[in-house]
């Protein structure tokens, strides 16, 4: 097996081409592991989800990173890291505009939603809790492949 370095532009087709990653965010020294359905546009990683643990760590502390994995054939494998910041995309007047991009991005996606909305709650909490919109900026990203 042969591991190589990809290119920026490699790492970007391959986080435009997928769609499933592993989010990692950390609290009080405590890191924290859970699968992300995103959207890639622009430098960014978008996002749906409703509150809970994910979304309360990162707005406790913004610092994440993504892994994409692409399995190939055998033990051929293609993998990303991103590493960037969470920014929440507010449903308030003034700024529709990044939630409805965020919006339009995802729902390109058969039943993108479900990843985010099916969240194991009691009906009164999620009454009262609104869908979370957000990004990670990509501010650095590297891309390692295996072949045979």
């Amino acid at each position: 097996m042969i591991v190589h370095t990809m290119s920026m532009l490699e790492c970007t087709k391959l986080l435009t081409m997928n769609r499933l990653g592993h989010l990692a965010c950390a609290k009080d020294g405590q890191p924290y592991v859970v699968p992300l359905h995103y959207a890639y546009a622009d430098n960014h990683l978008y996002a749906f989800s409703m509150p809970g643990k994910k979304i309360e760590w990162m707005r406790s502390n913004p610092l994440v990173s993504v892994q994409v994995l692409e399995r190939g054939q055998g033990r051929e494998w293609r993998s990303v890291i991103v590493d960037g910041h969470y920014e929440e995309l507010p449903d308030r007047i003034g700024d529709e505009c990044g939630r409805d991009y965020a919006w339009s991005l995802l729902s390109k996606h058969h039943d993108w939603w479900e990843p985010g909305a099916l969240k194991p709650a009691t009906l009164s909490v999620l009454d009262h809790s609104p869908h979370v919109f957000f990004r990670i900026s990509a501010e650095s990203m590297s891309g390692r492949e295996a072949t045979d």
